[in-house]
C-alpha cells in the first residue's frame, strides 16, 4: 500500500501548531508523507489539477474561512477526502461539515489507530477504484 500512497497527496492544512504537529509526526511515522498547507490558496494550488487526495483540516481553519472551505477544496479537487479535526467546543461544526460531504470527523484526543484508519481506507478505497478502472480501460 505505501507505494500507491506517494499517488495519492496528503495535505494538512491544520492551524493549530499543536495539533498540526501530531498529525504530521503520526502520519511520518508510518510511511504516509503529507504536505503542509500553509493556507486554503496554497491548498486550492496544490490540488487544482489533481483528481484524487486527502486533505486534513482542524476547526481552527474552518473558523477562519467558513463553510466555504468545503466547496472550495471540492471544487479545486472533485476527488478529494476532506477528514475535520474537532474539539469537543466546536462538536457543532460537524452537522456542517457532514452535510458539506466531508469524509470523517474526529473529535479529540485524536487517537492515532482513528486518524490512521481513516487515512489507510481512503486509500484502499482509491487504489480499488484505479484497479478497476484500469481493468474495465483493459476491457475495452
Amino acid at each position: 500500500m505505501n507505494g500507491y500512497t506517494k499517488k495519492i497527496p496528503i495535505l494538512i492544512l491544520i492551524a493549530n501548531e499543536k495539533i498540526r504537529n501530531y498529525v504530521l509526526g503520526l502520519c511520518k511515522r508510518n510511511n504516509f508523507h503529507p504536505l503542509i498547507g500553509a493556507d486554503l490558496e496554497e491548498l486550492i494550488k496544490r490540488f487544482k489539477t489533481r483528481h484524487s487526495g486527502i486533505v486534513m483540516i482542524d476547526y481552527e481553519v474552518v473558523k477562519s474561512y467558513g463553510a466555504r472551505i468545503y466547496s472550495r477544496i471540492n471544487v479545486a479537487c472533485p476527488g478529494c477526502n476532506v477528514i475535520l479535526l474537532c474539539d469537543q467546543d466546536h462538536r457543532d461544526l460537524i452537522k456542517e461539515a457532514v452535510e458539506h460531504g466531508v469524509y470523517a470527523c474526529i473529535l479529540a484526543p485524536y487517537e492515532e489507530w482513528e486518524v490512521l484508519t481513516m487515512i489507510r481506507n481512503i486509500v484502499a478505497k482509491k487504489k480499488l477504484r484505479g484497479r478497476k478502472k484500469v481493468n474495465k480501460d483493459k476491457t475495452l
